[in-house]
């Protein structure tokens, strides 16, 4: 990337002035939705309003255009009619703005003739040496940076060493708003929606460059240009993690991509090809993505595809057992003399120990100490590449009529899920624990991710984390031969 293109998309995530076109505090209008988002981080930079009334919004003087604006402008955010779009890019022009951030819809996604004005807008901005991003968008945000110009859930955004470079918009922010709660979320990201000049291979090329960025996340319906994108994929993925859920695989969903961002979807098998070839993780769902995202800057290394479980329920234990091996990975069976060390811990001969350990049936289930050496020993073998704790907590928030044994019982589940968690360090391999209950069902799954410590919810979720870590292991080793 050359500096001058890095110095423009540079504007998008880290801009000193903003103007956004359209200010108005009429409550649902995006005009509103920018001006807010700007405010409630604190945005250090300055803010401009602008509307053809000239009116105050939210107690600032809004100008009638963005050229009477005394000061240099580095972004206008343009959140007006489609009919006024072309004007206002060519005053951005005029003025000497450097990026414009479109949220405008009704282009290629909607009208017959859109691309075609598409493609006049960016000539335009590039007479002028302006890039644009849209049009059709959600914005922008760079929370490190106390920047917000999105629509993004305020309040329920968690920075992160995590960027996102996505097509789409509104689904991904619904992942930030749930994922809050999961101490999960996005550091830095931008919706490129219509892609009439910037694209998110060039935001990737940019976070792939931003040291502080540590992963990347994509949400993608079409390459534009497949070749550059593999380029600047590969020479990315050596550095850095890089996540993409494809939307439109199917019939339905190509259709639905279509009228979303005028996106021309193409066959599931060419992108997974395309993907695999560079070294992208593909999250098979939309809501796996942030978690995957996570997983891969936060976990060591998985250096093969072996996974031992402890678990409190066998069914669940063979439930997961099918669901890790469905991915490709393995759940082997311990050898005789581990065996023998975990029934000297105390398993009866009634609990299976062969791999799902279930300390369900061993009565056992209460006893940190015995469920921590479990862990211990399974980690000292190195007969597995991860290990997991599966089946922790039991239905329920606590209530003021909360039983004394009821307390006691959290205690211990909190104290098993901490101490088995803090094994990953010195196993040097993912060790991961999983619960039926997420932390709206749970006490001691609230408590424990207050703390900092990830619990997966669901079976899928535990395997694809786990998968992602194998991948990610297998590409960076075959890139250094």
């Amino acid at each position: 990337m050359n500096r001058m293109n890095k110095d423009h998309l540079h504007v998008f995530l880290n801009p000193r002035s903003v103007a956004i076109i359209g200010a108005t505090q009429r409550q649902g209008s995006w005009g509103s939705f920018i001006i807010e988002g700007l405010r409630f981080y604190d945005y250090s930079g300055h803010i401009y309003a602008v509307n053809h009334r000239g009116n105050r919004v939210y107690n600032m003087p809004a100008f009638k255009d963005v050229r009477e604006i005394p000061e240099k402008i580095d972004l206008a955010i343009l959140t007006i009619p489609e009919i006024s779009v072309e004007a206002a890019v060519r005053a951005c022009g005029e003025k000497g703005v450097k990026g414009v951030a479109i949220v405008t819809a009704g282009f290629g996604e909607a009208a017959e003739k859109g691309l075609e004005r598409e493609k006049a807008l960016s000539e335009l901005a590039r007479s002028y040496g302006m890039r644009l991003l849209g049009p059709n968008i959600s914005g922008t945000f760079n929370l490190h940076d106390g920047y917000n110009g999105s629509s993004g859930p305020i309040g329920y955004m968690r920075p992160s060493p995590l960027a996102a470079a996505c097509q789409g918009g509104f689904a991904f922010q619904d992942l930030l708003a749930s994922g809050y709660h999961r101490g999960m979320g996005v550091g830095k990201f931008v919706h490129t929606g219509n892609e009439c000049d910037l694209t998110v291979t060039d935001f990737l090329e940019y976070f792939g460059n931003d040291e502080d960025v540590k992963g990347i996340l994509m949400y993608v319906e079409t390459i534009r240009d497949g070749r550059r994108f593999m380029e600047v994929a590969r020479e990315v993925t050596r550095k850095k993690p890089v996540v993409v859920y494809k939307a439109g695989r199917t019939p339905g969903s190509a259709r639905a991509a279509q009228s979303h961002t005028a996106a021309l979807a193409g066959t599931r098998e060419i992108y997974d090809g395309m993907f695999q070839q560079v070294g992208i993780i593909v999250s098979p769902t939309m809501e796996e993505l942030l978690v995957l995202g996570h997983a891969l800057v936060e976990r060591p290394a998985m250096r093969g595809p072996r996974v031992g479980i402890v678990t409190m329920g066998g069914s669940w234990g063979v439930a997961l057992a099918d669901t890790l091996e469905e991915q490709g990975l393995a759940v082997p069976e311990l050898g005789s003399e581990l065996q023998n060390r975990l029934r000297h811990l105390g398993m009866p001969e009634r609990a299976s120990i062969k791999n799902p350990v279930d300390i369900g049936a061993s009565g056992r289930w209460n006893e940190t100490d015995v469920i921590l050496s479990i862990g211990r020993e399974i980690i000292a073998s190195r007969e597995v590449d991860a290990l997991i704790l599966h089946g922790m907590g039991r239905p329920g928030m606590r209530t003021e009529k909360a039983l004394t044994s009821q307390e006691a019982f959290l205690a211990v589940e909190k104290e098993i899920i901490v101490g088995f968690d803090a094994l990953q360090k010195e196993a040097g391999f993912p060790v991961l624990i999983g619960s039926h209950y997420s932390p709206w069902e749970n006490q001691a799954v609230k408590d424990v991710n207050a703390l900092g410590v990830r619990v997966y919810n669901g079976l899928h979720e535990i395997a694809q984390v786990l998968s992602g870590l194998y991948d990610r292991y297998c590409f960076n080793e075959d890139s250094r031969i």
